[in-house]
C-alpha cells in the first residue's frame, strides 16, 4: 500500500514537464529543437580554445561547417529530459536551417561548471543571436546578427555582430557605456570596428546594458524570451522585460533587417539549452506592448 501511495505522488511530478510541453503545442508554440538531435540545425566551429597556431607555429584551420570532432555540441540527459550541451572548447555556433520573422521565441538556459582558455577566468559567455545572415564564421566565428547576450551577470544585454545596427533608448552608464531606459532618446549601436573606430570607444558603441539583472543563481535554469516583430525586438529574462530595441538594419546600406537565422553561441564556457519553442505572431502581444 505504501508503494501505491508513493506512485500516486511520483506520477504527477514526472508528468509536469511533459504537461508543460503539451500546453505549449496546444497554444501554437512549435518546437525549434526536436529534443533528440540537431536535425534542422547546422554547426560552425573555429579552432579549439580560439588558437591561431599550434605549439610549433603552424596555422590551425577552423573545423568549419558541420564538423564537430570534439563534440562541442552534444545532446545530454538532464534531470527532466534532454538538453543541448555546448562545451565551449571551440568558439562557434549552431544555427537554424530556416530563417524566421515576426515571432516569439522562448528557451531555457543554465550554466555548467567547465570554463576554457582564453576565457577560463570568466565571465561565462554564450549568446542568443537573431536575424543571422551571411557566411558562417565570416564575423568573429559566428555570422552577421543581432545579439541577446547570455553571459553570467549580463543576461539581456545587446551586442551587434557584424554588418548590423539598431536603436535603443539608453542613457549614460559606466564610463563610456550606456544602459537601457524606457522612454530615453534613441541611440544607435553598431559593430564599430568595421568603421575603424578608435579602439577605446568601440565597445561603448556596441554594448547596451540591460535595465535590470533578472538572472537566476549559477546552475539554475533561466527562462529567456525574444519577441521580434518587423524591425523591433524585445529581450525578456525570467519574465522581466530588460530591453526594447528599434529599427534593426544592416549597417553598410541601412536595409531593414527583420528576419534571419536563430543562433546559439559557443564561447569558452559550458552551457545547456532546452525547451526551445517559437510562435509566429501577427503583432507584438498586448502584454508586451
Amino acid at each position: 500500500m505504501k508503494n501505491f501511495y508513493f506512485l500516486l505522488v511520483l506520477i504527477p511530478l514526472l508528468s509536469c514537464n511533459s504537461n508543460e510541453k503539451t500546453s505549449d503545442l496546444e497554444n501554437n508554440w512549435e518546437p525549434l529543437w526536436n529534443g533528440k538531435d540537431l536535425t534542422g540545425w547546422h554547426s560552425y566551429l573555429a579552432t579549439p580554445y580560439n588558437l591561431k597556431t599550434d605549439s610549433v607555429g603552424n596555422a590551425i584551420e577552423p573545423f568549419g561547417i558541420d564538423n564537430d570532432p570534439l563534440e562541442v555540441f552534444k545532446i545530454v540527459d538532464d534531470n527532466d529530459g534532454k538538453a543541448i550541451r555546448i562545451s565551449g572548447v571551440a568558439w562557434g555556433m549552431i544555427y537554424t536551417e530556416k530563417d524566421y520573422h515576426n515571432y516569439h521565441l522562448k528557451l531555457k538556459v543554465k550554466w555548467g561548471n567547465d570554463m576554457h582558455p582564453p576565457r577560463e577566468k570568466g565571465p561565462r559567455d554564450s549568446g542568443l543571436l537573431y536575424h543571422g545572415f551571411g557566411v558562417p564564421g565570416a564575423t568573429s566565428f559566428w555570422m552577421d546578427s543581432q545579439e541577446l547576450q547570455i553571459q553570467n551577470g549580463d543576461f539581456g544585454d545587446y551586442w551587434p555582430t557584424g554588418d548590423v545596427e539598431i536603436d535603443v533608448p539608453s542613457v549614460p552608464y559606466k564610463g563610456n557605456y550606456f544602459i537601457y531606459k524606457e522612454g530615453a532618446d534613441l541611440r544607435t549601436y553598431y559593430f564599430a570596428e568595421i568603421l575603424n573606430t578608435a579602439a577605446e570607444d568601440s565597445l561603448a558603441k556596441r554594448r547596451v546594458y540591460k535595465s535590470t539583472d533578472a538572472e537566476k543563481p549559477l546552475g539554475e535554469w533561466n527562462d529567456v524570451e525574444l519577441i521580434v516583430f518587423g524591425d523591433s525586438s524585445i529581450h525578456i529574462v525570467n519574465g522581466e522585460i530588460v530591453m526594447r530595441l528599434y529599427n534593426s538594419r544592416t549597417m553598410k546600406d541601412k536595409t531593414p533587417l527583420t528576419s534571419g537565422k536563430i543562433v546559439l553561441q559557443s564561447e569558452g564556457a559550458e552551457v545547456f539549452y532546452k525547451d526551445l519553442f517559437l510562435k509566429s505572431i501577427p503583432e507584438i502581444p498586448a502584454e508586451y506592448k
